[in-house]
């Protein structure tokens, strides 16, 4: 398998995206963290890999700021990205149904998710154009196909990034590029890290419900997500383009 040579992965503090940059690094690509505010899961890659690792705080919600640190990176290392993986996204944290749910809240998720991806996008993409390859990767969810009770605005934003997928891989492949979804069922990490309240409360339940009813009774692991992201950052295949692949287990 050839792996790019140079990545992005933007919510680069999750823990889903610090597994897939640690493989990544084993590999040897040099990757460009992007970062909102947290950045201390990053501070141990650095340490092992100081010269591939490149950590960077970012408002994807700003077009303006987005494309200066990405120019940035792009000056400090003398390296154009030929890949990009997006995991950065912000859940529907009133945790409501949608005829409970506030406004404000609903239009933050949804326009923020959508943001993040137009903005990242724009500014990734053109470079890749002239490089002509490139490779992108969105993390999705399996709540595009079953909804989420609870959580609409996140399902919402979620289900128009998979038809931005679908329809920027039809714009990019006469560029070769190609750009795909992974959208997983709910994936096993440490909720208390990064969650608390009652959004906490609801993602445990979730979490619960989801193992109640897998054949197997367990979550998606980090490492199966980030197995899949590596085969469709494989350079070397061109014609995967433009595909939501579920990580399920098989629940439907």
């Amino acid at each position: 398998m050839k792996y790019p040579n140079t990545v992005i992965i933007t919510g680069a503090n999750g823990q889903s995206a610090i597994h897939l940059a640690k493989e990544l690094l084993n590999q040897g690509c040099t990757i460009f963290l992007l970062a909102h505010n947290r950045t201390d899961r990053l501070e141990q890659l650095t340490k092992l890999h100081p010269a591939l690792c490149h950590i960077i705080k970012c408002d994807l919600n700003n077009y303006e700021q987005t494309e200066s640190t990405i120019q940035e990176l792009i000056n400090k290392t003398g390296l154009v990205p030929d890949a990009l993986v997006h995991t950065a996204a912000i859940r529907s944290y009133d945790a409501k149904a949608l005829h409970e749910s506030e406004p404000g809240i609903w239009e933050s998720v949804v326009g923020q998710n959508i943001t993040f991806a137009y903005n990242i996008l724009r500014c990734i993409l053109p470079l890749m154009v002239n490089l002509h390859r490139g490779k992108v990767v969105f993390y999705g969810s399996n709540v595009t196909r079953t909804g989420l009770p609870y959580g609409s605005a996140y399902a919402a934003s979620k289900a128009a990034m998979a038809n931005l997928v679908r329809t920027v891989a039809l714009e990019m492949a006469p560029h070769n590029i190609q750009i795909n979804m992974v959208s997983s069922a709910p994936i096993e990490t440490n909720l208390e890290e990064d969650y608390q309240g009652e959004y906490l409360a609801f993602r445990k339940e979730y979490f619960k419900a989801y193992k109640i009813s897998h054949p197997a009774g367990k979550l998606v692991s980090p490492e199966d997500v980030t197995q899949t992201v590596l085969s469709l950052l494989n350079m070397e295949v061109n014609a995967l383009s433009g595909e939501e692949m579920y990580l399920t287990g098989g629940v439907l």
